[in-house]
């Protein structure tokens, strides 16, 4: 198993998770403890994103690697948007539970109504500039992709490249055999014809030299 699957296999718990608490946890609870559901999911999402940040170093120049990343950093912003509408609704439920200011409550404290709000609109910012963080990664995942995809189509055009050259050299060494194989049948017929010619030479030498010794022995019998 690689750096990269490790990772992703810890995302996947993660991920599996947060689903089950956002599921179960969080619909059946209320109040403080469904608050503090929240918070442990959102610190989740945070480790997420850390293991995604490794991911994405690792998946540099990988094409499909970076495609897994921003599809994961996708499921994450999605989880995140359903954190801030799970904590919106919870502090909605929260002011409404409060007894009516109208009614002249003596339990009713403006200060606490203002500071419920104030921590709304809080915990509303800190949620969206954790959105804005993650639509940052992803536009930088998508960077990152579209340049390994790049990078990858400029391999795969070099790759062509190379394997044309590679058949061009092929032809070249196919006509060089031809050549050297024509030469070879030339050669042998060169050699043939050179056997031919000394035996012919030998044979007049041992012509001539009969008909010399058949003249001396004529003329000394």
């Amino acid at each position: 198993m690689t750096s990269f699957d490790s990772y992703a296999e810890e995302w996947t718990q993660i991920q599996a998770s947060v689903v089950s608490k956002l599921e179960n946890d969080v619909k059946q609870q209320a109040g403080e403890q469904r608050k503090a559901t929240l918070r442990r999911i959102t610190m989740e999402l945070e480790e997420a994103d850390e293991i995604l940040d490794q991911m994405e170093l690792d998946a540099k120049g990988k094409a499909r690697n970076m495609i897994v990343v921003r599809g994961y950093e996708g499921e994450v912003k999605k989880l995140r948007e359903r954190v801030l509408k799970e904590s919106m609704t919870s502090d909605r439920d929260a002011l409404l539970a409060m007894p009516s200011h109208t009614a002249y409550s003596m339990d009713v404290d403006e200060s606490d109504v203002l500071s419920a709000g104030a921590g709304q609109r809080t915990r509303l910012l800190a949620a969206t500039s954790t959105l804005k963080t993650s639509d940052a990664r992803l536009d930088r995942s998508a960077r990152l992709a579209a340049e390994s995809e790049a990078i990858g189509g400029e391999v795969l055009q070099s790759l062509r490249g190379q394997g044309a050259q590679l058949a061009n050299a092929r032809d070249t060494l196919d006509e060089a055999d031809g050549s050297i194989a024509r030469a070879s049948g030339t050669l042998k017929k060169m050699v043939r014809q050179m056997y031919k010619t000394r035996i012919t030479i030998i044979c007049f030498i041992v012509i001539l030299i009969a008909l010399i010794g058949l003249i001396l022995w004529n003329k000394f019998r």
